[in-house]
């Protein structure tokens, strides 16, 4: 097999296009190459095969805010936090996190496909399922890196728009050119149509793709394209591969001494990585990966999301005063599938296509199947919506509620950024300042790194930024 280099556990700044004559050849998982089907699946299941970094995109829709100290100096995050859309972001990206993992996983993919049908172990059905796996994996990759780096997608543009460079090869030494936004498109249709067949309905544990995530991400994909009855015909299917919800209400009564107690952190055990709601797991980024969201901040305003009764609310945030302002930190510490996908993401997907069509009853019913998991019952009532706005509304509200600090918020702004019934813009007030951000800000598009763009060699062209 080709050689298989440091990128697999060590990092790097992947584009695809670089020499890569820097990095030593080396033997993953220990001292010794890939050979037998465990060993190929030992790389997908690995950890550090599954992040994938929403942690700017979070700062940037204000999931976590910042305490005014932390605002003073000119930096990424807070020209992202406060919306600074005079200043070149480029100059403080030497690097960047989100986009060499993102690289890093896709390489691994590529690896496992191409090489699993040679193998020493497995049956042909057992290669087919985990390439298949693979794949689901990689269209994630992808989406992804469309999603952060591109223009949202536009049936208009997307054969024109720049996109990213799509890799298929763990040949590193290529010379790639960048793909339109289109082609991007096209290609993760492709991975995750091909790898249905061969998937198991869910996988042995959450690091592997079954059904329910192609299903998921392609659920994903048609709501970016706005083919709103694809979409649901994805959730249909995502959901009847899994259609469990945590119950949040029961554990905030098992936990209720602990919960509505004051203490800034709360040793409860961990449930995120065996949560059953998860098709597919991914850590948000190293700092998710090794504390969760432990002791991010939100404003009191910011409790506006949650309706009262909340038990996610009771569960996770605290009120407290720091620096003399009255906040809630996030007090729960645990493995947070905040760049995965879960099945409260598809109820929401599913209510949002029904409002669409204009089948409000059943909308708010997908909704109010998730909110009786969420809402304490002696607080919990049926959200109900006479019109498309009203619903949309209260769905959104929902998912704010669910995925904040998780990439699910930014993708939702992207996404409805695009439409021109619901685009909206956003303003917020920060001590004595008001700042605001439209649908059309170039500030939702992050620039690529100054390293890729330089590894690209006038191949990857830098978008609006």
């Amino acid at each position: 097999m080709k050689k298989l280099i440091t990128i697999i556990f060590c990092g790097a700044t992947l584009i695809g296009a670089s020499s890569c004559n820097k990095y030593l050849e080396i033997v993953p998982r220990g001292d010794k190459v890939p050979q037998t089907l465990a060993d190929y699946r030992g790389l997908i299941e690995h950890s550090d095969a599954h992040v994938i970094d929403y942690s700017v995109h979070a700062t940037l829709v204000n999931d976590w805010r910042l305490l005014p100290a932390s605002q003073t100096a000119v930096n990424l995050t807070t020209v992202n936090y406060n919306w600074q859309e005079n200043v070149d972001r480029t100059q403080f990206i030497q690097t960047d996190a989100g986009y060499s993992s993102a690289y890093k996983n896709i390489f691994i993919t590529n690896v496992v496909i191409n090489n699993v049908p040679g193998a020493t172990t497995g049956t042909d059905a057992e290669k087919a399922a985990l390439i298949a796996q693979a794949k689901v994996a990689r269209a994630i990759n992808y989406f992804y890196l469309i999603t952060t780096y591109a223009k949202t997608y536009d049936a208009k543009t997307a054969a024109t728009d720049p996109g990213v460079i799509i890799n298929v090869a763990e040949e590193m030494e290529q010379k790639l050119s960048q793909s339109t936004v289109q082609q991007v498109y096209d290609f993760m249709i492709k991975d995750l149509t091909e790898a249905i067949p061969a998937l198991p309905d869910m996988g042995a544990n959450p690091m592997m793709a079954g059904k329910g995530a192609a299903y998921a991400m392609l659920m994903r994909i048609y709501l970016f394209q706005q083919k709103y009855r694809e979409a649901e015909e994805m959730a249909d299917k995502a959901l009847a591969m899994n259609n469990r919800l945590f119950d949040y209400v029961k554990y905030y009564n098992d936990n209720k001494t602990a919960a509505d107690g004051t203490s800034p952190s709360l040793g409860l055990a961990k449930y995120e990585f065996n949560n059953p709601e998860n098709y597919y797991f991914n850590y948000g980024g190293s700092i998710v990966k090794n504390q969760g969201f432990y002791a991010s901040l939100l404003l009191p305003s910011d409790s506006a999301d949650y309706e009262p009764g909340d038990a996610r609310f009771k569960i996770n945030f605290v009120g407290r005063v720091l620096s003399n302002m009255r906040v809630f930190t996030q007090r729960r510490m645990d493995d947070v599938n905040s760049g995965g996908i879960r099945t409260p993401e598809v109820y929401y997907a599913k209510a949002e296509c029904l409002a669409r069509a204009g089948k409000y009853a059943e909308a708010m019913e997908t909704l109010n199947t998730v909110r009786r998991k969420r809402i304490i019952t002696s607080f919990y009532k049926d959200l109900t919506a006479a019109t498309e706005a009203e619903a949309i509304a209260l769905i959104r509200r929902e998912s704010r509620a669910e995925y904040r600090g998780y990439g699910n918020n930014y993708l939702d702004i992207r996404r409805f950024n695009n439409d021109p019934v619901y685009k909206a813009t956003i303003t917020k007030v920060e001590g004595t300042a008001t700042y605001s951000i439209g649908p059309d800000s170039h500030l939702w598009i992050l620039p690529f790194s100054q390293t890729s763009i330089a590894y690209g060699e006038g191949r990857l062209v830098q978008n609006s930024h």
